[in-house]
């Protein structure tokens, strides 16, 4: 048997065995109908040729064909976006646009008025829509609010949205119609779709916030306000925001970071407004020139210790969060109170009831507490569980004093 050494014999031995495989040739012979012989050949492939892959659909293909896996929309696939907006038009899959840096700003906000004018045509659901960091001025602003109200009219199909439109540059008068269409939603043919907005970077100063908080005296759907690094000052915040923080009930999170002339004036306002407000949860002041004076404010709101009435019906039980990072309120003499703030906190965490427990005995244990004692005859030791079992009992202050005083057998305990 030769044997082969060399690897080009090899391969090409290799390669005709291959060829072979691929396709066979059959020879016969066989006889026409006047019994003359001829040769017939047939060949077939044992190994089928592969078709040739298609390419992948493209952007506009997927928009509109509809393809059920298209939920969200990240750019525009170096598309225009009167492509983008022409094929979205007839889209009834994609419910998240996030569309940041897509130049929909300059010359007169064209490519914004063109994608809200496709978003209204389309009348499909859709739950966020971000175009931070396109520039858009007035017109743009504008378009938004007509989707806006376009929106309200169907509330089957629009709900939840949120609307994110950071670092665009519309200002005061683009706050203005958004503002508006927003709360246009009141009326009773309306509804209200946006449940989150986010205006941070867009140079607002106290005039517009003049139009925003008059859209949350109306609004009850608006749960995230973001208003950082605007140009927004204490003034604003005292005439504007804080009389209606104080009646507002659907606000969850307030962010006015960056906001550089807040400082303890408008800290103090804010305050006074968490005195009041029962539903906020997150309060984001970071950058905004508050120091130690401020800072014992927004304490004090959380955790109103100068009499057991006010720690209870004057301190705020639902805020979760204040974040005050990057202020200069970091003193000596501010350290120990920045234990007495995380513990409020913490106490808000565990809800409004727990909070208003946990509150009222820190106070009766501090300072207050032997106080408290010398007046009621209460053991100290026994003031926690005192004023669980009140407070299960009949969850006010009063009820405190009267139990104590008036039925002795409370201290059976």
């Amino acid at each position: 048997m030769q044997k082969f050494d060399n690897n080009s014999e090899t391969q090409a031995i290799a390669a005709a065995v291959h060829k072979l495989m691929e396709e066979w040739v059959s020879v016969s012979f066989a006889q026409d109908q006047d019994g003359r012989s001829f040769r017939q050949t047939r060949r077939w492939s044992a190994m089928p040729k592969e078709e040739e892959a298609k390419p992948p659909p493209t952007l506009l293909e997927r928009i509109g064909q509809n393809d059920p896996t298209l939920k969200e929309l990240a750019g525009f696939g170096g598309y225009g976006y009167h492509r983008i907006a022409t094929a979205l038009r007839k889209n009834a899959t994609i419910t998240s646009f996030k569309l940041s840096n897509c130049q929909l700003g300059g010359d007169r906000d064209e490519g914004c008025i063109y994608l809200m004018q496709a978003l209204i045509a389309r009348r499909s659901s859709l739950k966020r829509i971000s175009l931070a960091r396109n520039f858009i001025g007035f017109n743009g602003a504008a378009a938004v609010a007509n989707f806006i109200r376009a929106s309200q009219d169907d509330p089957s199909i629009y709900h939840s949205i949120r609307l994110d439109l950071l670092q665009n540059c519309f200002g005061d008068e683009g706050a203005r119609v958004i503002a508006d269409a927003i709360a246009g939603g009141t009326t009773q043919d309306k509804a209200q779709t946006i449940v989150d907005i986010g205006l941070e970077k867009n140079r607002i100063g106290n005039e517009g916030l003049l139009y925003i908080s008059n859209m949350l005296h109306e609004n009850n759907t608006l749960h995230t306000l973001r208003l950082g690094k605007n140009d927004i000052s204490y003034e604003g915040v005292m005439k504007s925001l804080v009389p209606v923080l104080k009646q507002n009930t659907s606000l969850r999170v307030l962010d006015l970071s960056g906001n550089r002339h807040i400082g303890d004036v408008g800290a103090a306002a804010l305050a006074d407004a968490l005195s009041c407000n029962q539903t906020l949860e997150t309060m984001i002041l970071t950058k905004c020139s508050i120091t130690e004076e401020g800072a014992k404010r927004l304490l004090q709101a959380l955790y109103n210790y100068t009499s057991p009435s006010a720690v209870l019906e004057q301190s705020n039980h639902t805020l979760r969060e204040l974040i005050v990072c990057q202020n200069p309120i970091l003193s000596t003499s501010f350290v120990g109170h920045t234990t007495f703030l995380r513990d409020a906190i913490h106490w808000n965490q565990q809800g409004i009831a727990s909070s208003r427990i946990y509150k009222l005995n820190s106070f009766l244990m501090s300072i207050h507490g032997p106080r408290f004692v010398h007046s009621t005859n209460v053991p100290i030791e026994l003031i926690p569980k005192l004023v669980h079992k009140i407070w299960r009992i009949d969850k006010s202050i009063d009820a405190v004093y009267s139990y104590i005083r008036g039925m002795p057998e409370i201290l059976e305990i």
